[in-house]
Order: structure tokens, then C-alpha cells, then sequence
């Protein structure tokens, strides 16, 4: 019996061996999460719960993990090595969670909000006024749905809806909304140093954003008619039901706009629009400067 037992605890011992490494490597980056799901069915931590490896991964936050996990319908307390294809992908999908920070920014930052009904060009605005501005940080918005034919890349974050909905219940987005066939938002900004922040969002967003940022300058973006608009929405491929529907959005977007007491900006003439917008921008960041008192740099 003494010599079952020895074997017994000299098992646990070597379980808990192979676990501290597994985390200590998982921990400093030496094994990454793929890797990590990938080996695990035939890896001496086949039987480690898949809560101990998430919370194992470099800046783990416990909470937000086990809320996550809760969301994606994972068994936190299952072993990783019998995880099923479907159920790595979506960790490998979410993990590690994208950091989260409460939204201040550093004193004397800019921050310029531009928003505007589909089809006005507020997309093809904003990426010429970075290449003019590389001191301009765009926080990118998340959407669910596929990119358009032609569509920028840098457009948006295109997520999964699992990864979105994995960065909502860890708190990431300053507002977000479903659509009728997609989820869209803005995560929480966090930008590098010495550069002002750009939202390029919808004019509910741009509430919200004001709400949290008072100073924050609202950009309108309009076409110069709705025939336009409604030009510019077909040329880039929607479909006429979605043209409708955003045809009809703008009058309420265009209305509860000039509440927010919006900048008006009207897309006519591209260059003349972005360098409307830069104008605008160079005010901003006038008055960020000089309310926190810091030199007039980054303009």
C-alpha cells in the first residue's frame, strides 16, 4: 500500500511539474496558443484544463477569460486535449484577449470623430487624410460582415462574430450595435504615443463618443445630393434593398446630426473635402493642446 501510494503522489508530483513548466512557457511566449492547441491531444498536457492554459497566456485577465469562455459555449474545466476542432478555432480566434483599457487618453489629445450616411465617401476621406496626417491614429471599428468587392482591408477589423462577441463580454467596445445581419463597433481606443485619434463611426457612435469625450470634434460627411449618395451606394455593389434601407437611414442620421451640432462637410470634390477635414483637424488639435497646456506638436 506505502509503495502504491508513493506511486500515487509521485504522479501528482509529476503533473503538477509538467503543468508549472507548461504555464511558465506559455506565460514568457516561448509556446504559443496555437501551438499549444494544436500538440495537445499527444502533449504531456493533454489533461490540462483549458481555464489553466488561457489564464496561463501573457496579460490573462481571469474575469474577462472565464466570461469569454462562458460566451463561446467552451467547457472552461475541460481538458485541452480533447477540445474539438470547432472549439480551438475559436480560442485560437480569441486568445489572447485583446487588451482593454478605460478609454482615457493623454493630455492634449485630439480627437476628431467623422461620420456620415453610407455611399458619402467618409471611408476614402479619412484614408487620404492619414497619408497626409501620419501623426493621426484611426481606431478601427469591428464588423461582422465580409468585406465588400474592392473594399480596403484596413477598412475595418473584420472579426468573426465569435471574436466579436468574445471582445464584448470583455467590456472592449466603447458602443456597438447589431444590424440585421451583422454586428458592427468601436473597441475602446488605445492608441501609441504622440498621436491624436480619429473614430470614423456612425452618428449614434459619434454620441456616444462625445458623451465620453466632450472636446471631441463631430465631422459631418454629406454628398452633395441624394442622388449622389444614392450613385455612389450602387457603384460600390449594394444591393437595392440595402441602397433603400440606407437611403432611408441618412434623413435620421442627417437629423440627428445637426442636434449633435456636427461640423458639416460636404464630398463633392475629394481633395477640397480632406483638406476641409485637415483644417478641422488642425483645430482640434489646437484646442487639445491648449487646454492641457503642452506644446503644439503632432500637427
Amino acid at each position: 500500500m506505502t509503495a502504491d501510494r508513493d506511486q500515487v503522489l509521485a504522479w501528482a508530483a509529476a503533473v503538477r511539474a509538467g503543468r508549472a513548466l507548461l504555464c511558465t512557457r506559455l506565460s514568457s511566449g516561448e509556446l504559443d496558443l496555437a501551438t499549444c492547441l494544436r500538440e495537445a491531444p499527444d502533449a504531456p498536457w493533454s489533461d490540462t484544463t483549458v481555464l489553466a492554459v488561457l489564464e496561463a497566456l501573457p496579460g490573462a485577465r481571469k474575469v474577462d477569460t472565464r466570461r469569454v469562455l462562458t460566451q463561446l459555449g467552451v467547457d472552461a474545466t475541460g481538458a485541452v486535449g480533447r477540445l474539438g476542432a470547432a472549439d480551438r478555432t475559436r480560442l485560437e480566434r480569441c486568445f489572447p484577449l485583446a487588451p482593454v483599457t478605460d478609454g482615457r487618453l493623454r493630455p492634449g489629445t485630439a480627437v476628431l470623430v467623422v461620420s456620415g450616411p453610407g455611399g458619402v465617401g467618409k471611408g476614402t476621406i479619412v484614408r487620404r487624410l492619414c497619408e497626409l496626417e501620419p501623426a493621426l491614429w484611426v481606431s478601427r471599428s469591428w464588423t461582422t460582415r465580409a468585406r465588400r468587392p474592392g473594399e480596403d482591408a484596413e477598412a475595418y477589423h473584420f472579426a468573426t462574430r465569435a471574436e466579436f462577441e468574445a471582445h464584448v463580454a470583455a467590456g472592449g467596445f466603447l458602443e456597438w450595435v447589431e444590424f440585421l445581419d451583422y454586428l458592427q463597433g468601436s473597441p475602446l481606443p488605445c492608441p501609441p504615443p504622440g498621436v491624436d485619434v480619429l473614430f470614423e463611426i456612425d452618428v449614434a457612435g459619434a454620441a456616444l463618443v462625445a458623451d465620453r469625450y466632450p472636446e471631441a470634434v463631430l465631422v459631418f460627411v454629406d454628398a452633395p445630393d441624394a442622388a449622389t449618395q444614392e450613385a455612389r451606394l450602387r457603384g460600390r455593389g449594394d444591393a437595392e434593398d440595402r441602397i433603400r434601407q440606407r437611403m432611408e437611414h441618412a434623413r435620421t442620421e442627417r437629423a440627428a446630426a445637426s442636434a449633435l451640432g456636427v461640423v458639416p462637410v460636404v464630398n463633392d470634390d475629394l481633395e477640397t473635402a480632406v483638406a476641409e477635414v485637415r483644417g478641422i483637424l488642425a483645430g482640434a488639435r489646437a484646442g487639445a493642446r491648449e487646454r492641457a497646456g503642452v506644446p503644439a506638436s503632432g500637427s
